[in-house]
Order: structure tokens, then sequence, then C-alpha cells
């Protein structure tokens, strides 16, 4: 789902027809269908005319969604775009790159706390490459990836998996007999 920008102004000036409260509205009904659902989005930070109070209407969404994963990048100008037009009022590079920083960081400590979550469950995986430490490695029906000892036999199975061990980017565990 392509936040893009958290504050509703902002998306106005990149022409996007949905507000803050309408993205809001949608990733609730999404998870309400979806317990399990992961949701990814593309985030710009420091978009023409983005005010502090901007960002923090960005950092608001991100908390309340608790994206599975973002694509973040500083606004730069694109030749042919519309938003040349808006070089007056650019936001200084420094403050661009301190904003970008911050997003990531809030969203570092996000997945932290998602994947910490996993931990103890067991979870159904499809075994899909060999990793030259013997372990094995596949993925969820959410597409979280999930690493266990084994070997060649359980590829291209299902395989129960309980989770002992959590990272920003996967999950490791053992297999359930």
């Amino acid at each position: 789902m392509p936040l893009q920008s958290g504050s509703t102004e902002i998306l106005r000036a990149m022409k996007r027809g949905y507000t803050k409260e309408w993205f809001l509205n949608r990733a609730a009904k999404l998870r309400a269908l979806v317990p399990n659902l992961r949701i990814t989005t593309d985030i710009i930070v420091a978009f023409p005319g983005e005010t502090r109070e901007d960002f923090e209407h960005t950092l608001d969404v991100v908390n309340q969604v608790r994206f599975n994963q973002i694509f973040n990048f500083k606004y730069s100008p694109r030749p042919g775009t519309e938003a040349l037009n808006f070089a007056d009022i650019e936001v200084p590079d420094e403050i661009g790159s301190a904003r970008l920083i911050e997003l990531i960081e809030l969203h570092k400590k996000h997945l932290v706390e998602i994947m910490d979550t996993y931990v103890g469950e067991t979870m159904n995986v499809l075994i899909e490459s060999l990793k030259p430490n013997g372990e094995v490695c596949g993925f969820t029906d959410n597409f979280l990836q999930v690493f266990t000892k084994g070997s060649d036999e359980l590829l291209g199975k299902f395989v129960n998996i309980k989770i002992t061990d959590a990272s920003r980017t996967s999950l490791k565990g053992e297999v359930v007999l």
C-alpha cells in the first residue's frame, strides 16, 4: 500500500487521491479481515514544503500501521515532474537526510517488536533452499523467512517449525515432528 506521506497536505501536493485517515482506515480494515497480513509501503520524506508537523503525521501512520516493510526514499527532483516547480520550497538536504534516518530507525524498532511476537509459535514453512551451513530456508504463507537445521530431503516440503529466535528480517526454529 503506497503511503508516500502521512500528511494529507503533502498527499494533496503529490496529487494522491487519498488522505491520512483514508489510508489508516483501509489498513485497519485489511488487518481485521486478514490478521496475519503483512503490509509493505513506500514513503518519501522531505517532499517540497514538508514541515516537521507533516513528517510527524508520517511517523504517526508508521506507528499505527507498523509496516512489515518500508521502501524509504528522500525526495529528489526528477526531470519532467511537476514537483520541479516547487524548488523554492525544497526541504534542506540535511533535514531530509535526518528525517530519513529517523524513519528507518523507527521502522527497525517496529520490526524487532513484530518479529519477536513469533518466538514460541509453530509455523508451517515451505522449505525452498539449502544453505551451506547445514540449514534450510523457507517461507510461511505470509512470506516470513524461516531458517532451521535440515538437509536437501526437506526441499519442496511443508514443515512445521517451532520458532526459537527472531531477527528484524527472519526467524529461526526447530523442526517439529
